[in-house]
C-alpha cells in the first residue's frame, strides 16, 4: 500500500475560534474540512484553545458539505477542546496543553461542562485572561460521564512532552538521580491518565523537523511501549498548508509588536501522508511505524459517533405578577422620569 492510500484521522487542529483570547489561527472551518479531505484524511478533530464555540459551525459545515457532495458520508468531523490542564489554579507552574475529543453527544456535554467550569473560574494573569482546568475537575467530569472522552498528550506545550524533554537533558548529563526523578514524574502522569481514560488515552507526536520535536518523538516511543500506549500524529494546524505559512506569520505579528514564531509554528499545518512521513523520517520512523500511527488514529476515528447538540430554543413561560405600586416621592419623579413612567406603566 502506498503512503497516500493509508487512511489517517487528524486528532489536533485549530480554527479562527482559537483566537478568542489570543490571535492564533487563520483557518476557516469550511476550508479546514475541505482541505483535510483533499489531503486524503478520513476525518479531523476541531480542538480550539479552551473553547467549544466553533462546534456549531463545525457540525453545520460538515452536514452542508456532505449534502453538496463535497466530502464523503464517512468523513468525520470530531468535536474536541485543547484545554489548559493544571494541578491547582491557585498555584500554577505552567498551563499545560491537553487534548480532549468527545466520542458522542454525552462526551460533548462533558466538554461543555468542563469549558464552563474553566471560564467561570477564569482570571487575568500577565496580561492574558487564563482559563485553566484543574485535574480534579477533569476527574469529576470523566467519572460523571464515563467512556465519553478521548484524551491525548497534545503538542510540545503539554506536560508529558515537557517531562520527556527534561528526562533527555538529564540522561545527556548522566545524572542518575535527576533521571530517576523525571522518570517518576512521567510514570505518575501516565498512570493518572491510564486510570482516568484507559485505552482512550493516546500519546501525540508531530511531523516536524525541529530539534525539540525530534528529541521528543524519538524518546517517547520507548515510553509508550512500556505502558502499551498507542501513538498518533497530530497536525496542530493553525494554517491550512505550508503555502499559507507567511500569511500566518504576518497575522501573528499584526498585534502587540513583533512576535517571532518560526520555531513554534513552522510545521503547524495539515499535511498529506507523504509530506508527514518525510518529516517523521527525521525521527527515524519507518513506513511501518507511520502505518501504525495512522492505524491508531483510525482507532480514534472508529470511536467517534454522532453529536446531537442542535435544539430549538426553549423559552420558559413566566407569569408576570402585577405587584402593588405606590406613588414615588416628588423628588424621585423629577429626578427619574423614565423610571417613574416604567413603574406606573
Amino acid at each position: 500500500m502506498s503512503l497516500n492510500n493509508i487512511p489517517r484521522f487528524d486528532t489536533h487542529s485549530h480554527s479562527e475560534y482559537s483566537n478568542i483570547r489570543l490571535i492564533d489561527s487563520i483557518c476557516k472551518i469550511p476550508d479546514m474540512i475541505l482541505k483535510a479531505h483533499e489531503l486524503g484524511m478520513k476525518g479531523i478533530a476541531l480542538t480550539d484553545h479552551e473553547t467549544v464555540a466553533g462546534h456549531v459551525e463545525w457540525l453545520k459545515s460538515e452536514k452542508e458539505l456532505k449534502a453538496a457532495g463535497k466530502i464523503p458520508e464517512d468523513f468525520k468531523c470530531a468535536c474536541g477542546n485543547e484545554i489548559y490542564l493544571v494541578d491547582d489554579r491557585n498555584n500554577i507552574e505552567r498551563y499545560w496543553h491537553y487534548i480532549l475529543i468527545a466520542k458522542d453527544t454525552v462526551g460533548h456535554r462533558a466538554l461543555r461542562e468542563l469549558s464552563s467550569i474553566a471560564w467561570y473560574n477564569g482570571f487575568s494573569s500577565r496580561g492574558l485572561y487564563r482559563v485553566p482546568t484543574e485535574k480534579k475537575e477533569l476527574e469529576q467530569i470523566v467519572h460523571k460521564y464515563p467512556n465519553s472522552l478521548i484524551a491525548t498528550t497534545a503538542c510540545l506545550g503539554g506536560e508529558l512532552p515537557h517531562f520527556v524533554a527534561e528526562l533527555v537533558k538529564a540522561e545527556k548529563k548522566g545524572d542518575e538521580f535527576e533521571v530517576y526523578d523525571w522518570k517518576m514524574k512521567i510514570d505518575s502522569f501516565i498512570r493518572w491518565n491510564l486510570d482516568l481514560f484507559g485505552e482512550d488515552f493516546y500519546i501525540e507526536i508531530a511531523a516536524a523537523s525541529s530539534k525539540d520535536q525530534i528529541k521528543f518523538n524519538k524518546r517517547v516511543v520507548s515510553i509508550a511501549a512500556v505502558y502499551n500506549i498507542k501513538i498518533v500524529i497530530g497536525s496542530d494546524a493553525h494554517y491550512l498548508t505550508s503555502k499559507e505559512r507567511p500569511v500566518h506569520k504576518a497575522y501573528l505579528n499584526s498585534k502587540d509588536g513583533e512576535r517571532e514564531v518560526d520555531d513554534f509554528y513552522t510545521y503547524s499545518h495539515m499535511m498529506d501522508n507523504i509530506e508527514a512521513f518525510e518529516y517523521l523520517k527525521d525521527s527515524n520512523f519507518t513506513e511501518e511505524d507511520f502505518k501504525n500511527f495512522c492505524d491508531n488514529s483510525m482507532e480514534i476515528y472508529n470511536k467517534i459517533g454522532t453529536y446531537d447538540i442542535f435544539r430549538k430554543p426553549i423559552i420558559p413561560r413566566v407569569d408576570v405578577k402585577d405587584y402593588p405600586k405606590s406613588d414615588p416621592p416628588f423628588t424621585w419623579k423629577e429626578l427619574y422620569p423614565t423610571l417613574t413612567y416604567l413603574l406606573n406603566s
